[in-house]
């Protein structure tokens, strides 16, 4: 296709650029000249803030802050996850916490914004999606080139539907999250653990695990807990977060639909929706996932150009929930040129 680009993604965290949408605006990444206190007086059972992240993911943020505040991470409630390497806006809720604890809270590369009480903690999926804004560099073009590439892409959709494949944020590299997934739900907690510490294994083969970069945070606490209690693999998988190890089991179903969808369009009967049986997960229950219903297409909202340069362009756009900014993007570049950090 004439639009289709070579260029990269996520080159700098601030080239990837995630708000969550909600029915009442858009969860901004700009930072207020000075913090708003809600009255005391308002007090309820929870506490909604943004929380204005670079560079984390967003269950190791919130583990930071809960060590901060010395609460449990379960007290604290999201729409969604959302990607380490940029920079992300996204509503949160904390259990029977003031304003006050958090508004001192020294929190590197992060802020937090927007304060209010309520009586509702923040489930997965109560976002209605995100608007994404994001940096292409490396483009081998001309502005004027890129520009028309743009300008027939956005013709292109606004003519197509997208199919809505999960992309490599569910599925893994190499599909790595489909696999660990596979073991869990095979009973195969030692393959899932080799499966998981595969990126550290030289580490551990040449007796260096304390040597261990700090970004494979996860692999250090399984590794840990293996060292104290031996073949206790099950225990090593729930030093993950569960939040993280669900999505092992979400891949799985993203792999199913991923396959349904696929036939559907071969078929050229595409329904609005495709539904995914969950699973049972028998030696982790706490694992076991619900049938899912899912968008056979994309919906995409608000397509601009931003700027366009020499090599560069800045595009926006929104997504519904669920729905993933690689994925889109795939359609706009060409393979290879859609990294994803996340």
């Amino acid at each position: 296709m004439g639009f289709k680009l070579v260029g990269k993604i996520k080159v700098l965290p601030q080239d990837f650029v995630v708000e969550e949408v909600w029915h009442n605006g858009i969860c901004s990444v700009d930072l207020p000249f000075e913090t708003v206190i809600p009255d005391r007086n308002e007090v309820r059972e929870y506490l909604h803030f943004t929380l204005v992240k670079c560079n984390w993911d967003t269950v190791k943020a919130l583990r930071y802050i809960a060590r901060k505040l010395h609460v449990s991470l379960k007290r604290f409630g999201i729409a969604g996850l959302k990607d380490k390497r940029a920079i992300t806006a996204q509503r949160v809720s904390i259990w029977r916490c003031r304003a006050e604890e958090l508004v001192q809270l020294k929190l590197p590369d992060m802020a937090l914004k927007d304060f209010a009480y309520s009586d509702n903690r923040i489930n997965l999926g109560d976002a209605q999606g995100n608007r994404f804004t994001v940096v292409i560099r490396n483009i081998p073009l001309s502005a004027d080139e890129i520009a028309a590439a743009l300008d027939e892409f956005k013709r292109h959709i606004q003519k197509n539907k997208l199919p809505n494949y999960f992309g490599p944020q569910r599925m893994g590299k190499d599909y790595d999250n489909v696999k660990v997934g596979r073991s869990i739900l095979d009973g195969d907690l030692e393959g899932a653990v080799n499966l998981l510490l595969e990126k550290v294994r030289d580490y551990i083969e040449q007796d260096k695990a304390d040597e261990i970069p700090d970004v494979f945070w996860l692999e250090k606490r399984m590794i840990n807990h293996l060292a104290l209690h031996p073949r206790d693999y099950a225990g090593a998988l729930r030093k993950i977060p569960k939040r993280i190890r669900k999505v092992f089991i979400s891949a799985l179903q993203a792999q199913l639909f991923n396959e349904r969808l696929a036939r559907a369009i071969s078929s050229g009967e595409v329904p609005d929706t495709i539904e995914v049986e969950g699973f049972e997960v028998k030696r982790m229950p706490e694992l076991s996932s619900k049938t899912i219903r899912r968008s056979s297409y994309l919906n995409v909202e608000c397509f601009e150009v931003v700027d366009v340069a020499d090599g560069i362009a800045k595009i926006r756009f929104k997504l519904g929930k669920g729905e993933y900014a690689t994925t889109f993007l795939s359609y706009l570049l060409e393979m290879g040129g859609c990294r994803d950090h996340s």
